[in-house]
């Protein structure tokens, strides 16, 4: 019994996209003439929306540095770095940091340049 109540809203399921596909075949199938207005308007969107994403990142990265230079984000940043590396010097041993140090950077740079491939940024 309950094999058939699974069943059933399947095949009702079924039924319902063969109805809809038959009601939609038509309009498929069907061509408006816009005289290439619409190819015009594809071509043209993709252009303006990566101009507009990369004045808005452009404008983004201006703003934060005003702000930065304004603010002197400099100096609690500074000493938070002099206050992480005098407490790390003091309570950590130096080989296995300047290890990890190292890895990190590494890491760091390999993602860098990984990211500036992916981008074509070494195309000759």
């Amino acid at each position: 019994m309950a094999n058939i109540d699974n069943e059933q809203p399947t095949v009702m399921a079924e039924i319902d996209n063969e109805l809809l596909e038959q009601f939609f075949r038509p309009a498929r199938q069907m061509q408006v003439e816009d005289n290439g207005f619409t190819e015009r308007v594809m071509r043209h969107l993709p252009d303006r929306a990566i101009c507009l994403s990369r004045w808005w990142t452009a404008t983004c990265i201006a703003l934060g540095i005003v702000l930065f230079v304004v603010f002197r984000g400099w100096q609690p940043l500074l000493v938070s770095i002099l206050s992480l590396t005098h407490d790390l010097a003091s309570s950590v041993h130096p080989i296995p940091f300047f290890m990890t140090l190292g890895v990190l950077s590494c890491l760091a740079v390999l993602g860098t340049v990984r990211q500036m491939e992916q981008f074509n940024f070494f195309s000759y």
